[in-house]
This record gives structure tokens, sequence and C-alpha cells, in this order.
């Protein structure tokens, strides 16, 4: 064997023998990974009745089905002129979307009138003109840094 081998071999094992030596006798603490906050400013609310209800998106299949990834609720004392604005923090990296209801009686679900929405509702950085429900994709963002985003809410 030659020397350049017999090296190799030796380096490998002392590599071996180290990384076994601090795995059974390190206190490493595992890295925690990075958190974000979101930043959100609600415009348009045109009452204090209610809460907001802020439903947290992470894709399309979840936002057909209407299963949100995470919920929060937002007070309305909080209002300063029709606007509401709030942070959520503790969010790794990825994508998300933010769709709200005014649920100005706050039973959790959009009220409807004869076709029309009774409450407001609105989307992350996204006004939907339709009647129809948006894709996920017009109202989706990456987050890998603190965000704002703004939400202005739309009444039939």
């Amino acid at each position: 064997m030659s020397r350049a081998v017999i090296l190799q071999k030796f380096l490998f094992v002392f590599c071996l023998l180290v990384s076994a030596s601090f795995s059974k006798h390190s206190k490493l603490t595992p890295v925690k990974s990075a958190t974000f906050s979101i930043t959100i400013k609600i415009t348009n609310v045109r009452n204090t009745k209610g809460r907001i209800q802020l439903q947290i998106y992470r894709n399309q299949e979840s936002f057909s089905k209407e299963v949100p990834w995470k919920i929060t609720y937002i007070s309305k004392k909080k209002m300063v002129g029709n606007s509401i604005t709030h942070t959520i923090s503790g969010f790794g990296s990825g994508v998300y979307g933010l769709a709200l209801l005014d649920d100005e009686n706050n039973n959790t679900k959009m009220d409807y009138g004869w076709v029309l929405p009774k409450e407001g509702f609105g989307f992350s950085d996204y006004y939907h003109t339709a009647w129809s429900k948006p894709k996920f994709n017009s109202f989706k963002f990456y987050l890998k840094a603190n965000k704002r985003v703004t939400m202005r809410v739309r009444y039939a």
C-alpha cells in the first residue's frame, strides 16, 4: 500500500474517532431555524362590530378546501380610522397566503344575503374584484425575512 492510501485511511479513522467523541461528550444545542414576523395593515374596515378573522394558508389545496394552516383573531379595538395594524411572529420561511373575514357577528363564518356576502373579505397584497373565489397564487408570498402586508377589505 502506498503512503497516500495509508494516510487517507488514518485520517478517515481519526475523523471518525473525533466525531464519535464529540457526539458522546459535548452538550451542543441544536441550532434553531430562523423565524420571521408578518405585519398586516388592514384597511377599509367599515365598523367596529365583531372582529377580524385572519386565515393563514400554505397552498392552493388547503385554500380550496377552506382548511387554514392557522387562524388568528384580531380585535377591532385597535382600529385607527378605518385601519388596523397587527403583527404575528414565529413563522418559518416558506409560502404563505393570508385571507381575512370581517366577522361582524363573531360566528366564525362568512354570512350571505341572497347571493352576495354580507361581511367583508380580503387577501394579502391583493384586492379581489371578481365575485368568484380567487386562486391562491394571486395572494401568496414567499417569506424569507420579516414582511409587511396590506389587506384591503371588500364589501358587497
